[in-house]
């Protein structure tokens, strides 16, 4: 085999993602050992091309091991060595407050100790990003159950701790960071100009398009989505943003493909900012752009080792996501999964007509569902039956009802009453949202329990790379799956 720059580059990324991936299963002294032992083998084939890149890629496993070990703290003043103890503290808010029916959550990173706390207050009164607090309390540990680990989704923000209605002193304001607390500020203002000019379960849902907010929505709603498999609408994703900026640059033929790049960075960073910046929501839209580019680009190798390096910088900075956050799973999936098997599909549906995004869509709905579906059913154990239907015909209005949405609460700022005459056409595409979403949820065959284990999941992914690589390969269809970009 032929060992280029470009395939050595994507042996090193992946084998830092799989050293990450291993880590639990690795110790600090077998690691210590194991390097020593690629050094050694290093120096001794050294001048020996496939047999150095193989010694570097141990090397790089053992890395992204070893940082994901070092990403926990390990110091005497831990907060996880203090569970089971009643604390007076001090902290400031270190995130946006998760405002709850019944109570807010607060994350504080406390004075004097390593690791942040989530703290649960009653609902009244409300709390911001940067306020000082003393808390009177116990520490207690995160849960952990056979279906789920509180502990391990708290540790992607580095929190290890909770504290459930502490008694709370306000303190006032912390060193915050200005610059967050201006997006947060433009964040809350446009949550509530939304809440003014659209009714309920308009408002909602809006507000999970643009914000990512689900849990604003009604229950019902919330089941419904999940029924009829486009839960994935109302979180801010790789995939959603690719679907705004690849109808952005549709318009490309009426003012030039650099004004229309140019506009999709520029719709990025609106909704970058609207979020609050939230680490999540830049990984999404580094995702969504690289989509973009893999999409647009002549060679396919390019696309994957953007994405593979994208990847492996995010989970370099904080290695739990790979682990812990299914978002980000879900997401380099997904992206994955446009970029390989878009074009096949692509070639299956030519003859199919895109009104409306009809083609487009389904192609794109089917690729990202076919990557994501096995660790859908891992995590939930459960299938949408209807999903691939009833995404084709929603996902189309959905650039749609998201720019008239974020037009109508742009327009609040200037002038409420404008607005609420912008918001009629979000509602009605909204409305139609919903109605499809739920007359498809409400059929008896919408979905399905269904079950993996971990070793039918990776089975699973083994088999959908190895039949992705062996037909895109094929002589037929290589030079169009390499060099011709899909046309969006």
């Amino acid at each position: 085999m032929t060992l280029g720059k470009s395939k050595i580059f994507l042996f090193l990324c992946l084998s830092f993602l799989g050293g990450v991936a291993v880590a639990k299963y690795l110790n600090l002294y077998l690691m210590a050992i194991a390097a020593i032992i690629f050094i050694i083998l290093l120096s001794v084939f050294w001048g020996r091309k496939h047999l150095m890149v193989v010694c570097f890629c141990g090397l790089l496993l053992l890395m992204g091991s070893y940082r994901y070990h070092a990403s926990f703290p390990n110091e005497e003043n831990f907060i996880g060595n203090r569970f089971g103890e009643k604390l007076i503290l001090e902290g400031m808010i270190i995130r946006d407050p998760d405002v709850r029916a019944q109570k807010i959550n607060l994350y504080v990173k406390p004075v004097g100790f390593s690791g942040n706390i989530l703290v649960s207050v009653g609902r009244y009164p409300e709390y911001e990003y940067g306020e000082k607090l003393r808390l009177a309390g116990e520490i207690e540990e995160p849960f952990v159950s056979d279906e789920f680990s509180y502990k391990d989704y708290l540790s992607r923000f580095d929190t290890y701790a909770v504290m459930y209605f502490p008694e709370v002193e306000r303190l006032g304001q912390g060193n915050k960071n200005p610059v967050k607390a201006a997006l947060l500020s433009i964040k809350h203002r446009f949550r509530d100009i939304l809440a003014q000019i659209l009714p309920e379960p308009h408002n909602a849902l809006a507000q999970g398009l643009l914000l990512g907010e689900k849990r604003a929505l009604p229950e019902d709603l919330q089941n419904a989505l999940i029924l009829a498999g486009v839960s994935h609408i109302v979180v801010i994703s790789g995939y959603n943003i690719s679907i705004i900026t690849r109808n952005i640059l549709r318009t490309r033929a009426w003012w030039g493909v650099s004004i229309a790049f140019w506009l999709s960075l520029a719709t990025v960073g609106a909704f970058v900012v609207l979020t609050g910046a939230e680490a999540s929501v830049i990984r999404a839209a580094v995702m969504g752009m690289l989509l973009v580019f893999a999409l647009n680009v002549g060679r396919l190798y390019h696309s994957v080792n953007s994405l593979v390096l994208a990847g492996t910088v995010m989970v370099a900075i904080n290695p739990k996501i790979l682990y812990f956050d299914i978002g980000f799973q879900l997401s380099f999936l997904a992206t994955l999964g446009l970029i390989y098997l878009s074009p096949i599909l692509e070639k299956w549906f030519y003859r199919l007509p895109d009104v409306l995004g009809l083609r487009t869509n389904l192609v794109a709905t089917l690729a990202a569902q076919a990557f994501t579906l096995p660790l859908l059913i891992f995590y939930f154990e459960r299938i949408s039956l209807v999903a691939p239907l009833v995404n084709v015909l929603i996902l189309w209005t959905i650039p749609y009802a998201m720019f008239f949405s974020f037009l109508a609460g742009i327009a609040g700022f200037l002038w409420l009453p404008a607005a609420k005459i912008v918001a009629s056409l979000p509602w009605v595409i909204l409305q139609y949202v919903i109605k499809v979403t739920e007359f498809f949820a409400s059929l008896p065959v919408a979905a399905t329990d269904a079950r993996f284990d971990w070793p039918f999941l990776a089975l699973s992914y083994v088999l959908l790379f190895a039949a992705v690589a062996v037909y895109r390969h094929k002589k037929q269809f290589r030079y169009y799956l390499e060099y011709v970009p899909i046309k969006l």
